[in-house]
């Protein structure tokens, strides 16, 4: 799997490592979980108390690089996508694109409220089978661990469906919208 793919409906597609390699994650192009799971050797890379905090690490990874594609696209885009398209309009679409980012602005600031607010509660989601649990406050995560039952060896599509159905569950509480994990 390369490190960005497309989908259908031009979403792409985002994948991350964590640092041994044996932990990878997926996440669309906005940053949003997709997937996640372990390679062969997971096991030796990261054993079981190091597993939950590798594929956590894969995602952020994920997301980084997610938030990254906007920007090199940006780079090179039209004179439109830059400060100097905005000179080079008339003046009644110099307000239009002011009153946009001032609603834009407004948006951001209600959504800075309602994140402020669910950062107060913190709460663990723990996947069905025992395997894997995560601690978040809010939407963000503040860790991640193995638990209460010990994977093993043999564990690793156990463990790595409950790491899916937690992280599912969290974005699911988030409207889909998954913060990145506070280190």
């Amino acid at each position: 799997m390369s490190d960005v793919e497309s989908m259908p409906g031009h979403t792409q597609r985002i994948t991350g490592p964590d640092r041994t390699g044996t932990a990878w994650a997926v996440v669309d192009s906005v940053g949003r979980f997709v997937d996640i799971g372990l390679r062969p050797g997971w096991w030796e890379a990261l054993g079981p108390d190091g597993v939950a905090a590798g594929l956590i690490e894969a995602l952020e990874s994920a997301r980084t690089k997610a938030a990254l594609v906007p920007l090199l696209l940006r780079r090179g885009g039209p004179p439109q996508d830059r400060d100097e398209g905005v000179a080079a309009a008339g003046p009644g679409d110099s307000l239009d694109v002011a009153r946009g980012r001032i609603a834009e602005a407004y948006r951001l600031i209600d959504e800075a409220g309602k994140r402020m607010r669910e950062q107060q509660a913190s709460r663990v989601i723990a996947g069905p089978r025992g395997l894997f649990r995560l601690h978040v406050r809010g939407g963000r995560i503040d860790r991640a661990e193995t638990g209460p039952q010990r994977p093993g060896p043999g564990d690793t599509e156990r463990l790595v469906a409950d790491a899916r159905d937690a992280l599912t569950e969290l974005a699911r509480g988030r409207d889909g919208a998954l913060d990145a994990w506070q280190r």
